[in-house]
């Protein structure tokens, strides 16, 4: 096959770029340009497939997990889940692969540490299949395994594997979610907290993670709305059943006031003194900032508050694991992500209140609250968890060093006396 029929991608020497504008020059694309497609992933990274701010890496629509098991290490979870611990190699193996769709070639290289459903993610970034579409042959021999599997368990040579795409493309449109139904929406599927203990390498130190995470701080961006004030500790709120009960919120069925956490502006003002705020939230930020303007967080100059920014999906990926036994994918939220953009927060200063499960790669900056889904009841009515967690926010605010807290026994943390 010519050149001019064959598209080029080679990530593996070649770092991502520093700023959104800049495209890599070690990065080849020869044939005609790409439909309008978001790559999800750093090996796909090109002049015609990188894009700036939060689009630029969007991951690829969701993908149903077929049941396999994997001869692998795992980290142990609390419940009985367990999640894929990296395989302890001193040296990551590249796997050079040429796939065949739609007539044309197209050379990519994974990583041994990647995962199937990151090679999926190249995929539909080259040709805008969408996973669930992608009927790969030639890859493996017999079935294909699950997205959890790693590339160096696939038994696939090293050096120009050739293999096969059937697939029909899908155009990317923007589905609002208040159009869609609740249940369907990532942030309700799967609801379920896990933590990170045991033995085996720590998602964290999973090579694979690493990467994801460098290409999100390389090509996602922060829109500062109100600019960050020395001093101040860094606090990062989700917002689905943390902050907001989502369901009725998106299906409408109550007034947006009413769906809100009780207290949740008294929170907010209680704790901005020694906080700035940021909300990161596992929806796209076309839907997010509207919400947050519906619920008075921004642009209303009563409040005694300031949103610092916000931040979406886009800047998450998945990592995978297991639980009951069976494989399992979910989002992930870095914290590395805004702390390489704003240097004078760390694991020092920062803490997160969100689900478990989200801050997986940071634990230790984590703290659970129990999820508010009693909007519009008097159980939700009598909701407490935003006035205690606003006492115990301000005075770990004063100690020096977070790091230094144990955030899973926050309710009955007992500080230290003021100096």
């Amino acid at each position: 096959m010519s050149s001019q029929d064959s598209k080029m991608i080679d990530s593996t020497h070649a770092q991502p770029p520093i700023s959104p504008e800049e495209t890599s020059p070690a990065v080849s694309i020869v044939t005609e340009a790409l439909p309008d497609i978001e790559a999800s992933h750093p090996h796909a990274l090109s002049q015609e497939t990188s894009k700036t701010g939060n689009d630029a890496c969007e991951d690829p629509p969701s993908v149903n997990e077929p049941a396999g098991e994997r001869d692998t290490k795992r980290v142990k979870l609390d419940g009985g889940a367990e999640v894929d611990a990296a395989p302890e190699r001193h040296e990551e193996i590249s796997f050079d692969l040429r796939m065949t769709w739609a007539g044309q070639g197209y050379d990519f290289r994974v990583q041994g540490s990647d995962r199937l459903y990151d090679c999926k993610a190249i995929i539909y970034s080259l040709t805008s299949v969408p996973p669930e579409r992608q009927k790969i042959i030639g890859l493996v021999k017999g079935k294909i395994p699950g997205d959890e599997t790693c590339f160096n368990d696939l038994a696939v040579p090293a050096h120009r594997h050739k293999f096969t795409l059937i697939g029909t493309p899908q155009d990317k449109t923007f589905v609002d979610p208040s159009d869609v139904d609740p249940k369907m929406l990532p942030d309700v599927m799967d609801d379920f907290d896990v933590s990170y203990k045991g033995q085996g390498v720590k998602p964290a130190d999973d090579p694979r993670n690493q990467r994801l995470v460098q290409h999100r701080i390389e090509k996602c961006q922060i829109d500062i709305m109100n600019e960050p004030r020395e001093g101040k500790g860094l606090l990062v709120l989700d917002l689905d059943y943390t902050i907001v009960d989502t369901e009725p919120l998106l299906k409408g069925s109550l007034p947006t006031s009413h769906c809100l956490r009780p207290g949740l502006h008294e929170f907010l003002e209680q704790v901005y003194p020694f906080y700035d705020i940021a909300v990161w939230s596992q929806t796209h930020w076309r839907w997010l900032e509207s919400k947050l303007v519906e619920m008075g967080m921004i642009g209303d100059p009563t409040r005694n508050y300031k949103i610092a920014f916000v931040t979406d999906k886009t800047s998450m990926f998945p990592i995978f694991g297991k639980r009951d036994g069976k494989p399992y994918k979910h989002e992930v939220k870095p914290l590395q992500f805004i702390w390489a953009k704003f240097p004078q927060w760390s694991a020092k200063n920062t803490i997160h209140i969100d689900d478990s499960r989200n801050f997986a790669l940071n634990p230790g900056e984590g703290l659970k609250i129990r999820p508010y889904k009693k909007a519009g009841t008097p159980e939700g009515a009598r909701d407490d968890q935003l006035p205690k967690l606003g006492r115990y926010l301000v005075a770990l605010a004063k100690l020096p060093d977070f790091r230094t807290v144990d955030h899973q026994n926050w309710k009955k943390y007992k500080f230290p006396p003021a100096q």
